[in-house]
């Protein structure tokens, strides 16, 4: 039984396909960066929202936030390649559609955001305020303080926790596949059709991730 489970296990086929779904993973890593990218651009401009002293622009930070740190990947991923190639078409009277790339990056990178925006926040609220009284006491501007004192202390706070999202980031781009991304779990799917061996193929990917 256990020779028969070993077996089962192989990982020969997985590595007579490695061209192939390494180039999967690739796709992956390629949705990964852009997303990290989009998510971090994101995240930072609502986090500093979230500390305005304008009521609105904090509210409606607020509701980006809590919205987008509560939708599942799958529905945004989902809805982001289906849904709103429709609706721009209605509003722009004309023919419009995304690519699966990035109806991805666009999905996991806007969700992302939600939680990294939080970071954000965190961050810049744990840089003590004396820094700040200190530096302009000494006659810095308070743009110079916000970039030499501010940002540089925020940014290591935030690190940890970004470096955890990240990784939960990375995971998330399994799902891309779902939209016909060429990634590693898409060409898992079309050698199996062709092996009907699930079992080492499968295990290997999530060893593999």
């Amino acid at each position: 039984m256990l020779r028969s489970l070993g077996d089962s296990l192989n990982p020969a086929l997985f590595w007579e396909y490695r061209a192939t779904l390494l180039a999967g993973l690739a796709w992956n890593l390629g949705v990964f960066t852009a997303s990290v990218v989009l998510a971090v651009a994101l995240a930072f401009g609502v986090g500093v929202a979230r500390l305005s002293r304008t009521a609105a622009l904090r509210a409606a930070a607020t509701v980006y936030t809590e919205f987008f740190r509560n939708a599942p990947e799958y529905v945004m991923l989902v809805w982001v390649y289906y849904v709103l190639p429709v609706v721009l078409t209605r509003l722009l009277a004309t023919r419009f559609n995304l690519s699966p790339f990035v109806a991805s990056v666009l999905a996991l990178g806007i969700a992302y955001s939600g939680f990294l925006s939080e970071t954000v926040r965190a961050g810049f609220l744990s840089v003590p305020s004396g820094h700040t009284e200190a530096a302009l006491s000494l006659g810095m501007s308070r743009f110079a303080v916000v970039r030499r004192i501010v940002v540089p202390q925020a940014v290591r706070r935030m690190l940890p926790e970004a470096l955890n999202q990240f990784v939960s980031l990375f995971k998330a781009t399994t799902i891309v596949s779902l939209v016909a991304v060429p990634d590693i779990m898409y060409r898992v799917s079309m050698i199996n059709v062709q092996e009907m061996r699930p079992l080492p193929l499968y295990t290997w990917a999530a060893l593999l991730y």
